[in-house]
């Protein structure tokens, strides 16, 4: 799946790294919410986000259906945006400690 809908936004030029990076993560959220429901991602579309935006920092997370088996059936359930960002926070965690 190709994310054509992350789009820049018009001041992106304005805004520092960090914000970029903030602006990407959340625009990745939107991109893989398909279904209908664009507040929230199902664990299968979070699987095809992790898979094809994070496949190195992945790696370092642990198994993703551990983090996500809370929140039960793969095709029922909802991941809000808080939810999916503490994922995106234990990846960068994983990151932190790769870099030594």
């Amino acid at each position: 799946m190709g994310c054509k809908c992350c789009k820049k936004n018009k001041n992106s030029e304005e805004l520092t790294d960090v914000e970029r990076a903030i602006e990407i993560v959340i625009n990745n959220f939107h991109c893989y919410a398909v279904k209908g429901r664009k507040e929230c991602l199902t664990p299968n579309e979070l699987k095809d986000l992790v898979g094809q935006r994070l496949p190195h920092l992945a790696k370092g997370m642990g198994t993703l259906d551990s983090k996500i088996e809370c929140h039960g059936d793969a095709d029922d359930a909802k991941l809000q945006f808080g939810e999916y960002w503490d994922i995106m926070g234990d990846a960068a965690k994983g990151c932190k400690g790769q870099k030594k």
